[in-house]
């Protein structure tokens, strides 16, 4: 299928890029069989769910698995808790999950998540395949303000940065807590509260007592081409960051972190500096992105944002011009580890009209010519690449060979990685072009 991930891209990358800063054979099921060999097969463990209003559910879909070349060497459906534990196919070299979405303007359709190079891995994590809902339950809730004094009168008070709350507010069956954030008018100085939604609650009071924790300033510094800086607090019981606060770069406006709420803490920088250009029908934007564990105490050592250079955009030219689809970035920046590549494709056919393919693979490699046997055969219509999305990252202080970051990789399927200090600094650069 890989004719369908190249041609496309590679006149309007040519004049964009340069100059910024197989086979249909299907294998049989999964059996252990090896031939006679007493070889100990690899064994490797994934889960597959839905997500739909914010709640995950068991979902049974189908893995494939290839071998070096991109062709099925066999199948298996997950089980009804979604899971998948066992022995791989001998030779299987990369794997793949397929299974359908619903989404709220293109309707259903497949999603295939691709594996490259999975040796050195054991565990997959899990994959989430959205169901887009007209109605999750979520419901406009009253705010009473009516016994806040100073704080309506000193603070600018918002549920999420940009947006000041009003007299209602959205709750959702899954909501527990409302944050909300208090930051002064006169002085560096915020606060935050933390208050319980009364279930089937219509009214929900707020005091100025609620505001209890008091927020730490965390200083406004950054890389030379950062554009903008921000803070956020990570909460592990609910796999969330609340208390986003954004500024440009140098901006006197404080930053905070509140570390009576949230232990994690972390600041981010952002460059969104590089103009997205637009030839030929196709968008072209880029931006980087660094993250930085913050101390309780608002001290923090900071990661340096990715530069986005000429090396990139040659990279990517050099995979767009390629004739086996291999692709190198670690010349983009010595931290990044993995390359995930999103496409969207839109077919024109009624059986088939779209589908989307996440490819995930080391810095460097090669996107063989996969196939999917009956279990989704290459479109014989004419196949559109609507959209593609290129996402390079590292957690800079960590290894990047293939063998350590199957460890890392390993550690996030765990879940709670980012209360672990060798994920603190994270790392990226993401390029988005979309095709008219």
């Amino acid at each position: 299928m890989n004719k369908f991930i190249l041609t496309p891209l590679a006149i309007a990358l040519s004049l964009t890029l340069s100059a910024c800063g197989g086979s249909s054979s299907e294998g049989n099921s999964v059996s252990s069989s090896n031939g006679g060999s007493t070889a100990q097969l690899q064994t490797i463990s994934l889960q597959t769910l839905t997500r739909q209003c914010g709640t995950d559910s068991a979902y049974q879909t189908d893995v494939v698995f290839h071998n070096d070349d991109g062709d099925a060497i066999g199948s298996v459906k997950t089980d009804a808790q979604g899971s998948f534990s066992g022995e791989l196919p001998s030779g299987t070299k990369h794997v793949s999950v397929l299974g359908d979405v619903v989404d709220e303007a293109d309707g259903a359709y497949r999603h295939i998540f691709t594996e490259l190079d999975i040796e050195n891995r054991t565990n997959l994590g899990k994959y989430h395949f959205n169901k887009f809902s007209e109605s999750c339950g979520c419901r406009a809730v009253s705010i009473d303000t009516s016994e806040l004094n100073t704080i309506p009168n000193d603070y600018r008070v918002y549920q999420y940065e940009g947006s000041e709350i009003s007299d209602s507010v959205f709750i959702c069956p899954t909501t527990e807590n409302l944050y909300l954030t208090a930051k002064s008018y006169f002085s560096n100085d915020a606060k935050v509260a933390v208050i319980e939604v009364p279930q089937n609650a219509s009214v929900i009071k707020i005091t100025d007592t609620d505001f209890s924790h008091d927020g730490v300033e965390v200083a406004n510094q950054g890389s030379f081409n950062a554009t903008s800086v921000s803070t956020r607090g990570y909460i592990e019981d609910i796999n969330s960051y609340e208390f986003v606060q954004f500024t440009y770069i140098n901006s006197p406006e404080p930053l905070f972190v509140f570390p009576t709420v949230t232990e994690h803490n972390f600041y981010v920088q952002t460059d969104s500096s590089v103009e997205p250009t637009t030839v030929d029908g196709t968008r072209i934007d880029m931006h980087s992105y660094a993250r930085s564990s913050v101390d309780s105490d608002g001290s923090y050592e900071l990661t340096e944002l990715p530069t986005i250079t000429e090396d990139l955009g040659f990279s990517l030219l050099q995979f767009t011009e390629s004739n086996d689809s291999s692709f190198d970035f670690s010349n983009v920046d010595s931290r990044f580890a993995r390359a995930v590549w999103d496409y969207s494709f839109l077919v024109d056919d009624e059986a088939e009209s779209r589908f989307d393919w996440t490819i995930r693979g080391g810095i460097s490699g090669q996107i063989p010519d996969l196939s999917f046997g009956t279990v989704f055969p290459e479109p014989t219509d004419e196949v559109i690449l609507e959209e593609l999305t290129l996402f390079l990252f590292g957690y800079a202080g960590n290894a990047t060979d293939a063998n350590s970051y199957a460890k890392l990789l390993d550690t996030i399927t765990e879940g709670g990685h980012l209360t672990k200090p060798e994920f603190s600094n994270y790392v990226y650069v993401f390029l988005n072009a979309e095709l008219d």
